[in-house]
């Protein structure tokens, strides 16, 4: 909940610079996520039941797809050849703000939700890196902000990014490729821990190579 809060306090610093009415908007912001946190916990609970390996997240995609119709996102779906990568938003104009939501679980890691090692499925497939929290908050955000866009408070665009595959295949990559992050004015993620904190990875590098 707090790195959730987060995302959407820094989102709504952007879109809202006076720091009166943005500590109001704070206060509007904290009451939408307050509001949906009983949904937002089953959506994670049921991606987490999923736990779909990369490139076939097709329940975990599509129960975030149907959170964002529903709450009145407009949905672009099999985004750069990919089923499972989509996007969500609402707005218009500038500036275009975007929060980037992964879902894909990795192989073998197949887990009751408990504090030792329990498979729910032998050899099966589970969240050991908390993406169904990823995906999940990143879109209570992008839903947050929306409503205040809606309601004229903020002007803009909120962009949610349903990126697949990131664990293995980094489908952002095939994103990036298409263009998909072009509109874009700034694009921010975040990545479940044991603590909140701003960090910046020391490298941005990646070599990828088989033995």
């Amino acid at each position: 909940m707090k790195k959730l809060l987060s995302i959407v306090f820094i989102i709504g610093s952007i879109f809202f610079a006076n720091s009166q009415s943005a500590n109001k908007l704070k206060k509007e912001l904290l009451n939408s996520i307050e509001q949906k946190s009983s949904e937002l916990t089953a959506l994670s609970d049921k991606i987490w039941s999923a736990a779909e390996v990369a490139f076939r997240e097709e329940k975990s995609s599509e129960y975030l797809i149907k959170y964002a119709e529903e709450n009145g996102l407009k949905v672009e779906k099999g985004l750069a050849g990919m089923p499972t990568a989509f996007t969500a938003t609402y707005g218009e104009g500038k500036p275009v703000i975007g929060i980037i939501g992964e879902f894909d679980a990795l192989p073998g890691l197949s887990q009751t939700a408990d504090s030792f090692r329990n498979e729910l499925t032998k050899g099966g497939a589970g969240h050991g890196c908390g993406h169904n929290l990823f995906g999940t908050a990143s879109l209570g955000a992008a839903v947050a902000i929306k409503e205040l866009i809606e309601k004229g408070v903020i002007t803009g665009t909120i962009k949610f990014f349903g990126t697949p595959a990131e664990e293995k295949f980094f489908g952002k990559l095939w994103m990036i490729r298409d263009g998909v992050f072009d509109d874009v004015d700034i694009c921010m993620d975040w990545h479940p821990a044991d603590h909140t904190e701003a960090n910046v990875q020391p490298s941005l590098a990646l070599v990828d190579f088989m033995v």
